[in-house]
């Protein structure tokens, strides 16, 4: 099961790592929440596929072939199209990065995120593949995190600059706490 829920405070470098990560992997399927696909882009490699579901009605906005603007990202289904849209064009290992869950429970409830989350899984079981969802901490209620993290087997925090391990599927890593200079090689084990 390699896929993780990953949490922190804005600004605690859950990015950061993840674009470390995404160095590591010819096919890197972006999708966008919060940020526009520009900015998006100015952080990835040209070879990164980026689904922005933030932009949308915000005008003209110039893309490339790997790019693709969620028309109405309030229909999670168009998030869904997209990434098998970019499946379609990719050949071998991938990983998903779903940057922010958060971005979407702006407009949605918590069922239907479920719905698409699953929906983005079993995709990614399917193809053998990785994928890491992020979610701002504290930007939902408690209750809402609590739900969320009952569909990951894996998740990990970021908090006082430490990686701490909530949950592992490897027993191995489960309740461990580790420096933050650490992170990437902890995230990659837990995606391999």
């Amino acid at each position: 099961m390699a896929y993780i829920l990953f949490s922190g405070y804005p600004g605690v470098g859950k990015c950061r790592i993840l674009k470390e990560i995404a160095e590591d992997f010819e096919n890197v399927i972006w999708v966008t929440t919060t940020y526009s696909i520009g900015n998006v882009r100015k952080e990835l490699k040209d070879r990164a596929w980026v689904i922005d579901a933030f932009s949308w009605g915000m005008g003209e906005i110039k893309v490339n072939e790997r790019d693709f603007i969620v028309p109405n990202p309030t229909n999670l289904n168009e998030i869904s199209l997209s990434f098998s849209k970019v499946l379609e064009k990719i050949k071998g290992d991938y990983i998903l990065i779903l940057n922010s869950i958060s971005g979407l429970a702006v407009y949605q409830p918590l069922p239907k995120l479920l719905n698409l989350l699953r929906t983005l899984i079993i995709k990614v079981e399917k193809d053998r593949a990785k994928a890491v969802f992020t979610l701002v901490k504290g930007a939902q209620d408690r209750a809402f995190e609590i739900s969320l993290m009952m569909v990951f087997p894996n998740i990990v925090e970021i908090e006082d600059d430490r990686l701490k391990i909530l949950k592992s599927s490897d027993a191995e890593l489960e309740k461990k706490v580790y420096s933050m200079e650490k992170a990437k090689e902890i995230l990659t084990k837990m995606l391999s």
